[in-house]
């Protein structure tokens, strides 16, 4: 899977963030790539993205990867807006994967977890994710 994310041609490049689609094993996936603090304007521009792929593909499912192994913080309005999609584009959320080797950003995550109908598979590490998640 690695692989197949590093080959990933990015749809959005921007300083803080990075989406790549991809496909394996017949599966859907879109990778967000997190660098330095995630800010509302990256928020926005992500989930635009993020939303014309759900209504491009209304019967697609996608699995996230949230890679935010470089990610610093974020801005709550940032956080706020992402959730708000994650709750619009619930039915086509197959799962989410979340990196992170950063212990805030991890228990963040398993907050937001617990505060939304999805779960979320934290890994510390791409090659850890990677092992559990094949």
């Amino acid at each position: 899977m690695r692989e197949k994310i590093a080959q990933a041609k990015p749809v959005l490049k921007e300083e803080s963030v990075e989406i790549k689609r991809f496909q394996d094993n017949g599966k859907d996936f879109l990778h967000f790539g997190f660098k330095n603090k995630f800010s509302e304007d990256m928020s926005l521009k992500a989930t635009d993205i993020w939303a014309k792929f759900c209504d491009d593909n209304p019967s697609k499912r996608f699995i996230h990867i949230w890679d935010c192994q470089s990610m610093t913080g974020f801005d709550n309005s940032a956080k706020k807006r992402w959730m708000d999609h994650l709750d619009k584009y619930s039915g086509q959320t197959e799962k989410i994967i979340l990196v992170s080797d950063n212990i805030i950003i991890r228990g963040a995550a398993r907050i937001m977890s617990k505060m939304t109908k999805h779960h979320l598979n934290v890994y510390k590490s791409l090659p850890e994710m990677v092992s559990e998640e094949i």
